[in-house]
C-alpha cells in the first residue's frame, strides 16, 4: 500500500480543499443570498449541523482507524422511536445500551471476524433500521419536556445546540489530542500490522472506535427527536453517507492514519452550508442527495491511497 498523502498540516489530513471550500461557500451564500446572515438563518444553519457534526466525530474516529460506519444514521432512527415509546428516565438508557451493542457488533465483526466495515455496517444498518421501523412505522408521538427544552433552549441568550457542537468537539478533541487513545488510532490507522508489532492493542480501540461512533448517532438520536419534538423511525436515513462525506471533505483519508476533529468540524460545516444554501435559493431538496454523493466522489478521488475502509 502506498503511503498516505499528508494535507498542509501533516497528519491532520489539511488542505486546500477542507480549509478554502467552506470559506468559498460562505463568500458565494453571503453574495448570492440575501437572508443569509439573518438571526433565524444562522439559528437554521447552527440547528441543521449540529446532529451531522456529532455523528460526524464519531465517524472520524472509525475513519482514523481505517474503518467506515454506515449504521450510525440507524441508530439515529432507533433512538428517535424508542426516545417516544418509553418513559423519559428508561428511554436515554435503553437507547444508549443499545448503541453499545450496535457498536459492539460492528466492532466484533470487524475486528476479530474480519468482515469488511462496509459490508458489516451495512448488515446492522438494514437490521436496525428494520427494528425502528418495526417499533413504529410513522413519525409522531410525544418527546419528554426535558428532552425538548435541551434540543430547543437557550443558554445565555444562546442556543442550545451550539452547546452541543460544543461539547461533542471538546470530547472528540479530548479523546484524540488529550489521551494515549487517540496516538493509537493513529498508529492503527497508518499501519495496524506495524503497530501490533510495537506492542499496541489493535482488537481494542477498533473496538471503541464503533461503540463510540454509535453512541454518537444516540446522542445525536437525542438531540434530533428532540428538536422536531417527534419520534421518525426514519430521519436517521441520511447520516450515513453524510457523515462520511463530511469527514471526506475535511481531509480525512478513509484508509485510516490521517484527519483531524478540525476538519471534520469543516466538511461538516461545508455540508450544513450547501443544505442551507440550497433553502435559500429555492432549490429542489432532492438534488443535495446527488450533490452529496457527487461531493464524496470528488472527496475519495483527492484521496490517493489503493485501500478504503479496511
Amino acid at each position: 500500500m502506498s503511503a498516505a498523502r499528508p494535507g498542509l498540516f501533516g497528519r491532520s489530513g489539511l488542505g486546500v480543499v477542507s480549509l478554502g471550500l467552506p470559506v468559498v461557500m460562505f463568500v458565494l451564500l453571503a453574495f448570492g443570498a440575501q437572508d443569509f446572515f439573518s438571526v433565524e438563518n444562522v439559528t437554521n444553519v447552527n440547528n441543521q449541523i449540529t446532529a451531522l457534526a456529532i455523528v460526524s466525530l464519531g465517524q472520524l474516529l472509525v475513519a482514523l482507524i481505517g474503518g467506515m460506519d454506515i449504521s450510525v444514521g440507524s441508530a439515529i432512527s432507533l433512538t428517535s422511536v424508542i426516545l417516544v415509546s418509553l418513559g423519559s428516565w428508561v428511554a436515554v438508557p435503553v437507547a444508549l445500551a443499545l448503541g453499545v451493542a450496535i457498536g459492539l457488533t460492528n466492532g466484533v465483526g470487524v475486528a476479530l471476524f474480519g468482515v469488511h466495515p462496509l459490508i458489516m455496517t451495512l448488515a446492522s444498518m438494514t437490521f436496525v433500521q428494520g427494528l425502528a421501523l418495526l417499533i413504529r412505522s410513522g413519525a409522531g408521538g410525544t418527546v419528554p419536556t426535558v428532552l425538548v427544552d435541551l434540543a430547543q433552549g437557550h443558554v445565555f441568550w444562546l442556543p442550545a445546540a451550539l452547546y452541543w457542537c460544543i461539547a461533542a468537539i471538546a470530547f472528540a478533541s479530548l479523546l484524540l489530542y488529550g489521551l494515549r487513545f487517540g496516538l493509537r488510532l493513529f498508529a492503527i490507522g497508518s499501519n495496524a500490522q506495524s503497530a501490533a508489532l510495537n506492542g499496541v492493542r489493535v482488537a481494542g480501540p477498533r473496538l471503541t472506535c464503533y461503540v463510540l461512533c454509535s453512541l454518537s448517532g444516540v446522542v445525536a438520536g437525542v438531540y434530533l427527536t428532540g428538536r422536531i419534538a417527534a419520534g421518525d423511525p426514519s430521519m436517521g436515513q441520511p447520516f450515513g453517507l453524510d457523515s462520511v462525506t463530511a469527514v471526506a471533505l475535511g481531509g480525512v483519508q478513509l484508509s485510516g492514519g490521517v484527519g483531524s476533529v478540525l476538519g471534520a468540524t469543516l466538511g461538516t460545516i461545508t455540508l450544513g452550508l450547501i443544505t442551507n444554501g440550497m433553502n435559500l435559493l429555492g432549490v429542489s431538496p432532492f438534488f443535495r442527495g446527488v450533490l452529496t454523493g457527487l461531493l464524496l466522489l470528488c472527496a475519495i478521488s483527492l484521496q490517493r491511497r489503493k485501500a478504503i475502509g479496511i
